[in-house]
Order: structure tokens, then sequence, then C-alpha cells
């Protein structure tokens, strides 16, 4: 060490609080962020639009996985779904908090995340958890070319409250994209009962997320802070939605096939 203090170590961020953007930048940005996972396909399966309809709904959407996990890698993320707005209308009514509020949600869509993995049992999926899937994803995909897990992110009791309301921001949307983006996934396609971003009667074949967050009064297929977050991304720089209702239509976008709305960042 060239420093005269013992115990001082020299790098580029010496001496200097991680909390100046203006300091960490120039070392962030020096070399690319590795992609851990290239080969994984990210799936969201929305728990009101999907997981709610029952058989007739997602068992073909899970037939179309099933089939899929022949040549590719899946990460199968669940939704929450109508008993999860249930419990936060419950919980709003007894002023309960925004991080209470996440947690309720978030075992929901656990709980749909288990129903999703028993129907994949037979292929060797199963459902991991948050500490799971943040940790070893990568050797249970090699038992199996597809996992399960909820799709909320854990923040749990240290969920920020919005700006307005309690209903915590970050639910499955955001905490997928999360996910696909810290493994470096190839792609992020969300599951709905719609043909995409509707613009009147008719879907939307593109669009951005600065168009979408423009218009602050829309309400759309996927979550507003997921649209905040792909702006932010380093590796997830668009995603697909598609009708998952519309027998084929997710095997084609997973494919590589446009079929729904593609929104970039």
């Amino acid at each position: 060490m060239s420093s005269t203090y013992a115990k001082d170590v020299d790098s580029a961020l010496m001496r200097q609080t991680l909390l100046d953007r203006s300091q960490v930048r120039p070392v962030d940005q020096q070399q690319p962020v590795i992609r851990m996972l290239p080969m994984l396909d990210v799936v969201v399966l929305g728990g009101r639009s999907i997981i709610d309809g029952g058989r007739g709904v997602l068992l073909p959407v899970v037939d179309e996985l099933r089939a899929a996990m022949a040549d590719r890698k899946l990460l199968i993320c669940t939704g929450a779904g109508i008993r999860a707005r249930h419990v936060m209308g419950v919980g709003l009514d007894l002023g309960l908090p925004t991080g209470a509020l996440a947690e309720l949600a978030g075992c929901e869509a656990e709980q749909n995340g288990h129903m999703v993995a028993a129907l994949l049992a037979e292929q060797g999926v199963a459902y991991l958890g948050h500490e799971t899937v943040g940790t070893q994803l990568p050797v249970h995909l090699a038992a199996s070319n597809a996992m399960v897990t909820n799709g909320f992110p854990p923040y749990g009791v240290h969920e920020f409250p919005p700006a307005v309301g309690k209903i915590p921001p970050h639910r499955t949307d955001a905490g997928s994209l999360l996910l696909a983006d810290a493994y470096g996934a190839r792609s992020l396609t969300y599951v709905r009962d719609v043909d995409g971003v509707l613009d009147g009667a008719a879907p939307r074949p593109t669009a951005t997320a600065s168009e979408l967050l423009a218009d602050e009064s829309a309400t759309y297929p996927v979550d507003r802070a997921a649209l905040e977050l792909l702006g932010r991304a380093k590796h997830v720089r668009q995603f697909q939605i598609v009708n998952g209702t519309v027998s084929g239509t997710l095997t084609r976008a997973l494919a590589g096939e446009h079929v729904g709305t593609i929104v970039t960042a």
C-alpha cells in the first residue's frame, strides 16, 4: 500500500462517500455489467388476469410454459390477485402502514407461486422463496429448466410509502423487472388478459416508458413503478405485454415474435 496509513487501501473510491453520485459515476461506468444468466427468460403471470381465471385460463398457459421448458430456461414470477385486494382493503380499514400492506399482498403472490409450481412439479419445477431465488437460482435451473417465485420485491416492512395513499408502489411487475435485470435475463414477458397497451380498442404495437408515464391519469396492464424502473435498468431495455388467454401467444413471444405491445426504455 502506498498510503502512509496502515488501514488505508488504494481505491478509486478512497475516502469518498458512496452517496456522492458525481464521485461514484466515473468508477461505476468503467466496466460493463456482467450478465449472470443471459439465457434466462422471465415470464410474469398476472394474479388477477391469469391465475384468478382458474383452470380455463391458467392451465393452457401452464401447458405453454411446460412446452417452452424443452429448449429454454424460465423464471416464472407470479402476482397477487383479488384476494390481495381484499386483504389490502381490510388493512387500509385497520389503518395499517404501507410496509404491512406489502407483506400481506406478497403472501398471496407466494400462494399463487406454490400453485403454479405444483402444476409443473412433474417437470421438476419448484417454488423458490425470495432468499433462494436471489442467491441460488442458477443451481436450481441446472436441475430443471424452470423455477417459480413470488414476483413481489422483498421490501416488506421497509417499503417506502407512496406520495399519495398507502398502497405499496413496488408490486409484482416491479419486482420481476428487478430480478430480470439483476440476472441479466434475455427477455421479460408480462402475461395478461389483454393484447397489450390499448389505444382505444386497438393495442399499441410499441410504446416507450416515458410516453406511458407522461399520461398520469392512464392505467396500464403493468404497474407504473415497472415503467419507471425500465428507464434505469442495466440489462432489461424492453419488455413485452402479451395476451395469455389467446392460445399460442406466449409461445410465440418466447420465440422472439412481436405479438403484443413492446415497451422500450
